[in-house]
């Protein structure tokens, strides 16, 4: 009698062993299940992430091009969105109109455009101030040629430049530390050093426009616009 009842009392320990273990093993296969859920979710947005970002650069690269080639006017968004390869209903719903697309094509040459500038900026610090004005301006100037079709939008249509932009500014509180850099080394004559960055930065602007108007590199005239500028701005004593 004894032995049956220690039998039971095995069988019931041993079925809620099992059952506990079982429910356990529920829970596990739940949050397998759960986990591979959220993956794949997760996996979906990322793939659709990609072919919206993928589809944006599309539409913002004929844009540029067609933009660059025929004008603000004459660039219709639905020749736009063929280029692109896209229905013009998909360029709405990343863009409401004209002015928006612009805008957005603004703000996404800029994110690459100025990060290249700033580093030109920062570039050449252990340099002597000519090295470092050299380079500065060879730098910028490759900057604007990466950019080139841009370029030639944002200065027929400065108008239309979103307000904020700090590049501009970026530049020539640049160029106003190399200059600074001249003043210390006496390279530069301090009471000509207030306009220099001014003509530098000028020089830079004019010297793109004239290149984008009847052709050729941009690099080509770093050397050039240093040497001319700096003949008149350099100190007596040198």
């Amino acid at each position: 009698m004894r032995d049956a009842r220690w039998a039971l009392h095995t069988s019931q320990d041993e079925y809620r062993f099992i059952m506990v273990n079982l429910d356990s093993s529920r829970r596990r296969v739940r949050r397998v299940k759960q986990a591979r859920a959220a993956a794949r979710a997760e996996l979906r947005s990322e793939m659709r992430r990609t072919v919206r970002a993928t589809v944006r650069v599309a539409i913002l690269d004929a844009a540029e091009e067609l933009i660059s080639r025929h004008g603000l006017h004459d660039a219709a968004l639905v020749q736009i969105a063929k280029r692109a390869g896209v229905a013009v209903g998909t360029l709405y719903n990343y863009f409401t109109d004209r002015d928006a697309l612009i805008r957005g094509l603004f703000e996404a040459r800029r994110a690459t455009l100025r990060p290249r500038l700033l580093a030109a900026i920062q570039a050449g610090t252990e340099l002597p101030f000519e090295p470092r004005l050299r380079g500065f301006v060879r730098e910028v100037l490759e900057a604007f040629e990466s950019h080139r079709s841009f370029l030639k939008i944002a200065i027929e249509n400065e108008h239309l430049k979103p307000s904020g932009s700090t590049t501009p500014q970026d530049l020539l509180a640049g160029v106003r530390d190399i200059v600074a850099a001249g003043v210390r080394e006496g390279v530069i004559a301090r009471d000509k050093a207030e306009l220099l960055p001014l003509m530098i930065t000028g020089a830079l602007k004019a010297t793109a426009v004239h290149r984008l108007q009847i052709g050729g590199g941009l690099a080509g005239d770093a050397d050039a616009i240093v040497e001319i500028l700096l003949e008149g701005v350099r100190s007596p004593s040198r």
